[in-house]
């Protein structure tokens, strides 16, 4: 009996003190992050810089997030933090061997804020040495003109976007040149960060819409589309940002 009578006890006690802690998971701001670097590809011996953004907010509109400390890791392994100033931004900069790699920030989250990342990848290239002058070359035989030949078709662009619920829809206009060959299909390029997207799916040659059904609510997405002929691709189209319902 006395042990059962001190087991009620220290479950009764177990219960108040669950109780008395606060739901801080469901309590917490939600923290959204943009990161961004200057460049993709650099020089070895030259840092790779950028910048990044923190917002947080539990309805709207969102409010800069300062004094946020955010881990910087390379690869992987993590080289330092740093604190983001009054309007939520931070500048990143980072000295690199000669290779592939990935720059992450990480807000580990607390008490009051949610978790949030952002990576971007970035090449490490070598200096190049100084190029040789070129042997003279004799002066080639004319030739006849040639038949033009088609080329790569003019970008297609994007005219809007609507936000949706559980997609993002696209639409986009006819390129003002096939470049003298019909046009074979579209390739949309998708990503969560401005200016790096990459290929998503093709769509066909007579389509000038796309819904990217792989999303999730809430999320921005950001859209470029290609137009396809037979002798190639085009350049991207311009950038579209999507926010999915």
């Amino acid at each position: 009996m006395v042990r059962r009578a001190l087991s009620a006890a220290v479950c009764a006690a177990l219960g108040l003190t669950l109780l008395a802690v606060p739901a801080v998971a469901k309590s917490a701001r939600v923290t959204k992050m943009k990161f961004k670097l200057d460049a993709h590809e650099i020089l070895a011996g030259t840092p790779v810089t950028g910048g990044v953004h923190a917002w947080t907010h539990e309805g709207h509109p969102w409010d800069p997030f300062p004094d946020a400390v955010l881990i910087v890791k390379i690869d992987g392994v993590e080289f330092g933090t740093v604190t983001t100033g009054v309007d939520g931004y931070v500048d990143v900069s980072y000295l690199a061997e000669e290779g592939e790699h990935v720059m992450k920030i990480v807000f580990a989250g607390d008490e009051l804020h949610k978790r949030a990342q952002r990576a971007q990848g970035f090449t490490v290239s070598p200096v190049p040495g100084p190029v040789p002058e070129p042997e003279p070359v004799p002066e080639p035989e004319p030739f006849p003109e040639p038949e033009p030949a088609a080329v790569a078709p003019d970008a297609p662009v994007l005219t809007g976007s609507a936000p949706s619920v559980a997609l993002a829809h696209l639409e986009w206009a006819l390129p003002a040149s096939d470049g003298g060959s019909a046009i074979t299909g579209y390739n949309v390029y998708r990503s969560e960060e401005s200016g790096t997207e990459v290929f998503l799916a093709t769509a066909p040659g007579d389509a000038l819409t796309f819904d990217d059904t792989d999303v999730a609510s809430r999320q921005i997405l950001y859209y470029v589309v290609t137009a396809v002929n037979e002798a190639g691709e085009s350049v991207w189209s311009n950038e579209v940002e999507v926010g999915v319902q």
